[in-house]
C-alpha cells in the first residue's frame, strides 16, 4: 500500500522511539525514506523530551506552510514518564502559546505519541507482556544500540492497526494514540 501523504515529519526523543515510528510508517503505510523526514535530536544537549518541547512549535509551523502545497503529516513522540497523557499535551500547548504559535487543530494531521511511562512499555505490552504504566520496562526494552530488534514488534501491531483489529486490553496511553491516529492521520496516509 502506498501512502498518499507527501511526507511525515517525525520529532522525537530518542533513536528508539525513531526506529518505532518509522517502521510503523514505512512497513504499515508503504512510506519511504524520501517520504520520512526525522528531525534530528541533539547529542548531549540536554534531555530529548526537553528538545520535542522546545522544537514541536517551529516543526508545527513547517507543517503549516508545508500542507499547503502537499499532504503533509506531523508526528511527535514524547514520554510520558511520571506525568500522563493530558498532561504533556497541555505542555505541547504551551510550548507553542510560548513562541507565539497557535496550537494544533482539530483538523490538523498533527499526531501526538505520548507513551506512558516510557515506549518500552508499549513495546513490552506488543510483546504480550501484562504491563503496568506506572512501571519501568526499560531494563528489558531499550534496545540500546539495536534498536531495530523491536521491528518485529512493531510489525505485529501494524498488521492489526491496517486492518483494524482491536487491539485486547492496550495500555491507556497506547490506546490514546490509537485514537489520535485514526482521527488526525489514517485519512491523510491511505491512499485513494
Amino acid at each position: 500500500m502506498m501512502s498518499k501523504a507527501s511526507q511525515v515529519i517525525v520529532l522525537c526523543e530518542d533513536k528508539l522511539q525513531e526506529v518505532v515510528v518509522c517502521r510503523f510508517l514505512k512497513k504499515g503505510w508503504g512510506l519511504t525514506n524520501r517520504q520520512v523526514r526525522i528531525v534530528p535530536q541533539p547529542h548531549g544537549e540536554g534531555s530529548g523530551e526537553k528538545h520535542v518541547r522546545n522544537t514541536y512549535p517551529s516543526e508545527l509551523n513547517a507543517y503549516r506552510t508545508r500542507k499547503k502545497k502537499a499532504k503533509t503529516i506531523l508526528i511527535a513522540v514524547i514520554d510520558a514518564d511520571k506525568g500522563t497523557v493530558a498532561e504533556h499535551n497541555m505542555e505541547l500547548e504551551k510550548a507553542c502559546h510560548l513562541k507565539g504559535v497557535t496550537p494544533r487543530h482539530k483538523d490538523d494531521a498533527v499526531m501526538h505519541l505520548i507513551p506512558r511511562r516510557h515506549i518500552e512499555t508499549w513495546l513490552a505490552y506488543l510483546d504480550g507482556q501484562s504491563v503496568n504504566e506506572n512501571d519501568s520496562y526499560k531494563p528489558s526494552y531499550e534496545f540500546k544500540h539495536r534498536e531495530s530488534d523491536c521491528s518485529e514488534l512493531v510489525y505485529g501491531f501494524v498488521h492489526k492497526c491496517k486492518n483494524n483489529t482491536r487491539i485486547q486490553n492496550p495500555p491507556q496511553s497506547l490506546n490514546s494514540a490509537c485514537k489520535e491516529f485514526s482521527e488526525r492521520v489514517r485519512a491523510v496516509l491511505q491512499s485513494d
